[in-house]
């Protein structure tokens, strides 16, 4: 197989299979891409290779060997990442990106699933920087199933709502970043798999009408963008629900262009929906 990822220029490049095992036979540290790409396999047999890197001199390539780990196999590599989150001072909240908020955020997934995520999200107790991480594990070579679907979906209506004390306190360059996040999340969903496709009306239904409470809430034009590119991996009718709710919202630049492309997609014009 062939895996897009980024070298350590920050540009992307291809590697496939056979180069991943050339990689390991040469007993050479691992370049950038090739970590990866060994976390986009999903076989964990690579795992072995990651642990190590946990402990490299550069951030990205620590950070970049605990999302192949949690790709991997995040229950079997569990011990190791707890073990490098209690060797990380708590003084480093105060970095960012924060390694420490970020396993955390991933230790508390493994361990407690979705249900443990909203918990730490809603809880007044923790560490903000944490809940501002909790979807930080969402990225290119994750194994998204519908629950993954439906807790974005829950974060992002909570969010919205500004029910909770702390998210009623957040300035909005902060909201704006989380709900673009999040959003970011989805698009990576639709660009690696067809889970939106696959999951049940109920949570396509709820993806809806999240998203029309963004497009209610002042939405950018970068989150106008996304819901258009995201559109284009769900179920038809309930795209065309999303592309309906945008119409006439898009202006003009990379946000209307998406949204044409969106509508190209499903063969279909403004005019029509």
């Amino acid at each position: 197989m062939e895996y897009e990822v980024l070298n350590h220029n920050n540009a992307f490049c291809t590697v496939t299979d056979a180069d991943i095992e050339e990689a390991v036979k040469s007993g050479e540290p691992l370049p950038r891409a090739i970590v990866q790409a060994m976390g986009k396999t999903h076989d964990d047999k690579y795992l072995e290779y990651m642990y190590p890197i946990l402990y490299h001199e550069v951030n990205y390539m620590r950070l970049d060997a605990a999302q192949g780990i949690i790709n991997l196999n995040g229950r079997k590599g569990l011990n190791v990442l707890k073990e490098k989150e209690r060797s990380i001072d708590s003084s480093t909240f105060d970095e960012f990106p924060s390694e420490k908020a970020v396993l955390m955020a991933m230790i508390i997934r493994i361990e407690e699933g979705p249900e443990g995520i909203l918990r730490y999200f809603r809880s007044e107790d923790g560490v903000d920087l944490v809940k501002y991480c909790l979807l930080c594990y969402y990225s290119s070579g994750y194994d998204y199933k519908e629950e993954d679907i439906r807790l974005i979906s829950v974060m992002l209506r909570e969010f919205i709502d500004k029910k909770l004390k702390r998210v009623k306190k957040v300035h909005r360059e902060y909201w704006i970043e989380f709900i673009y996040c999040a959003l970011d999340s989805l698009w990576v969903a639709v660009q690696e798999t067809d889970i939106l496709t696959r999951m049940s009306d109920e949570a396509s239904r709820k993806l809806v009408d999240v998203f029309q409470q963004i497009l209610i809430s002042k939405a950018t034009n970068d989150m106008k963008e996304l819901m258009s590119d995201i559109s284009k991996g769900m179920k038809r009718d309930y795209a065309i629900e999303v592309l309906r709710s945008l119409k006439g919202k898009t202006g003009e630049g990379n946000a209307r262009r998406a949204y044409k492309k969106a509508l190209k997609h499903f063969n279909i014009t403004e005019e029509e929906l």
